[in-house]
């Protein structure tokens, strides 16, 4: 598929139906999954205790749920809003906690005044070809802390599918038997090294093997975009 917009549109569509089985299908659902992800969860926790957090791509807020109580507040964002009614499911308290749908690729439609700007399995779907001006608006709208967690390759995760402009492929099927192409970056510290080459932040990488997880973090000032 050569028409990146027509990508994202697939890998939306992807997520909307892979909504309601996407904690099963991530083993969220399992007491000994959740605890073997016990650091990465305390390192996103220390990063974002007391602040005013802004999630991007929340999904069904599998991650929102285990680090909103020690932020100040937090606004959870999808842009399908099949993802989000899973996510009211866990009915975690309006006081802290708000959901609403958005476009991650326009950032200005939301409000500004946030301390983290944080995205779980986020950054390693974004076209190579839009990442900077992702980055860019992101940085534009935004100020405090930026955090990234993805995930490591495993041992099935590289299919040797590229695109034209350098994205690797995966082809995803659903329970329904239907297909989708989506693209799934793994970031080696050369690529991130290259990703925010045009941009004055000093990125922190913190990697867990074990679970196969990376978080990037950094933090925004007046001169970062």
């Amino acid at each position: 598929m050569s028409n990146v917009s027509e990508l994202i549109q697939e890998m939306q569509t992807y997520y909307h139906h892979r909504a309601a089985d996407y904690d099963v299908s991530m083993g969220y659902d399992q007491p000994e999954v959740v605890a073997q992800l016990a650091d990465v969860i305390e390192h996103l926790r220390q990063l974002v205790t007391g602040k005013r957090v802004l999630e991007i791509a929340c999904g069904p807020c599998f991650w929102t749920e285990q680090i909103y109580d020690c932020t100040h507040s937090f606004l959870a964002t999808d842009y399908n809003q099949s993802t989000l009614e899973q996510a009211a499911l866990k009915q975690l308290p309006a006081h802290k906690v708000q959901l609403q749908q958005a476009n991650a690729y326009q950032l200005s439609d939301l409000p500004h005044d946030f301390d983290v700007v944080l995205a779980i399995d986020w950054l390693a779907h974004v076209p190579m070809s839009r990442m900077r001006d992702f980055l860019h608006d992101l940085h534009l709208h935004m100020k405090g802390q930026v955090v990234f967690c993805d995930q490591l390759p495993g041992s099935q995760s590289w299919t040797g599918k590229f695109d034209s402009e350098g994205n690797h492929l995966q082809l995803r099927h659903l329970k329904n038997d239907a297909s989708y192409t989506v693209i799934k970056h793994f970031f080696s510290d050369t690529e991130i090294a290259n990703i925010f080459s045009d941009f004055p932040v000093n990125v922190e990488i913190d990697r867990y093997p074990d679970v196969q997880r990376i978080v990037l973090s950094y933090s925004l000032n007046s001169t970062t975009i």
